[in-house]
């Protein structure tokens, strides 16, 4: 009451503006009442559906990545870009979690545990390097810096993936997730190949429009994966029983070799045929199946057929194939490997924990012959080693190869078909990617890291799921 009469003496007692004051007090108090009132329906909602939450927004970043790759990248909120604001609210929401003892950190598996302490120990140890680049003060900007320590916070996609599917079904989450993979990013470059085939640049964008690039770097990762899923479906005999699905799935396939020949990329090449190396190399069993390989042998047939009657439209990309075993004859290649060589001087300046992330490629790119925002060598392995040194690659590898026996241990030991079947997907397309990752900008770029990283949290998930594999006990 006191305040109140205080409130209303000096309402009465002045003239002007005096009793505009209380007014927006008053005001101010409804504002701040209503923004508590929001940020506690928030944490309730949060709390109550968290897991759903979770789940949707990493879908339709991986969704949405898998068909737009770097466009849908560039999207952003301010200067957040959606990468990282997703990054954000899943952490945000994943730790709301944890500390209501929905979901734990580690996972039950001694194996899966220790990617866990490996992925962890690479985003520490890169936080500390980020660090010392800004106590010694750091030339470039902020921006340039956080930008280039990309390649270390992406890792956290191996923890969020794991979290994420720890409450869930992982078998059919990931299968949901495999197919939405392989239907978008397929009707993507169908898009863009038939702009190519009928000339349409216009409605493209034209800087990306090249004599011997037609289904850009961005989009044939996803082409690898699907080459590889599918692969693995025929390798399994998992294939629908309907023929029309069946035919479907044939073309599919078959559309995806095309993506892949009509990229001019021979690393992706080499990627599908580290994963499919990987797939015959984990197996536990041995190819019997007359049906499964004479899908396979129909398809070989029918893409050889395909390429050898547009071969005469398609001699550029024939050309840049052809230097395969002779990869130095070609000039990409060639600067590829002078680029390489000056990074490793460049690490050799400071091997143990690297140069850091306030440090640009420039000096080191041996042609410059196109101005470019950042300068990266197109080899992840490469630019983690000259920034981060011996430690962090040894902990950004000890992460992978981890990860990589716990889905042979996987294939090899599970009991469940459809176990198998998702490991076998899972290794097939990280050995792919990660032979990707040796020649091109994968690691440091959010469309290909995400799903780097994705396939390790996605392997624990699953492997948490497997009784009397790595000492687990069933959840389901």
């Amino acid at each position: 009451m006191k305040g109140v009469h205080n409130r209303l003496s000096y309402s009465a007692g002045g003239a002007g503006t005096e009793p505009v004051l209380p007014f927006l007090v008053d005001v101010w108090d409804a504002l701040w009442g209503a923004g508590l009132l929001a940020i506690n329906e928030m944490v309730r909602f949060f709390r109550i559906y968290s897991t759903q939450f979770s789940l949707s927004l990493l879908t339709l970043l991986v969704a949405g990545t898998a068909a737009f790759t770097d466009v849908f990248s560039k999207l952003r909120v301010g200067p957040v870009y959606i990468t990282e604001l997703c990054i954000i609210l899943l952490l945000l929401v994943l730790g709301m979690s944890l500390t209501r003892n929905q979901i734990v950190l580690l996972p039950r598996g001694r194996l899966a545990r220790r990617v866990v302490y490996f992925v962890g120990a690479y985003l520490v140890f890169g936080t500390v390097r980020l660090i010392v680049d800004f106590g010694s003060g750091a030339s470039a900007s902020l921006l340039e810096v956080l930008r280039n320590f990309a390649v270390v916070y992406y890792a956290l996609f191996a923890i969020i993936g794991w979290l994420v599917l720890q409450p869930l079904p992982a078998h059919s989450v990931l299968r949901s997730i495999g197919a939405i993979v392989v239907t978008v990013s397929t009707l993507t470059s169908l898009w863009t190949v038939l702009l190519y085939t009928l000339n349409i640049h216009s409605l493209a964008d034209e800087g990306l429009v090249d004599v011997s690039v037609v289904v850009q770097g961005q989009a044939v990762v996803f082409a690898m994966f699907s080459l590889l899923i599918i692969a693995n479906l025929l390798r399994y005999n998992a294939m629908p029983e309907n023929i029309l699905f069946r035919g479907l799935i044939i073309a599919v396939f078959l559309l995806n070799v095309l993506y892949v020949y009509l990229s001019g990329h021979r690393s992706a090449v080499m990627g599908c045929a580290a994963g499919g190396a990987m797939l015959i190399v984990s197996s536990k069993t041995k190819l019997r199946s007359r049906i499964r390989w004479r899908w396979v042998v129909l398809a070989l047939l029918a893409a050889g057929c395909i390429l050898y009657l547009l071969s005469g439209y398609l001699v550029d990309f024939t050309l840049k194939f052809k230097t395969l075993l002779s990869p130095l004859e070609e000039i990409n290649a060639a600067w590829r490997a002078v680029f390489w060589i000056a990074v490793v001087f460049l690490w050799l300046s400071a091997p143990v924990c690297g140069v850091g992330f306030a440090h640009d490629f420039y000096e080191e790119e041996p042609l410059h012959a196109v101005q470019a925002q950042h300068y990266d060598p197109h080899n992840s392995y490469l630019a983690i080693l000259a920034r981060t040194g011996i430690v962090g690659l040894f902990f950004m590898s000890a992460a992978s190869f981890a990860s990589v026996r716990l889905l042979i241990r996987l294939v090899r030991s599970s009991p469940r078909r459809e176990t198998t079947l998702i490991a076998s997907c899972l290794l097939s397309c990280f050995a792919a990617i990660a032979t990707f990752a040796s020649a091109n900008v994968t690691l440091e770029s959010p469309y290909h890291a995400m799903f780097f990283w994705l396939l390790i949290g996605m392997g624990i998930a699953l492997a948490e799921t497997e009784e009397g594999v790595d000492g687990l006990v069933s959840r389901s």
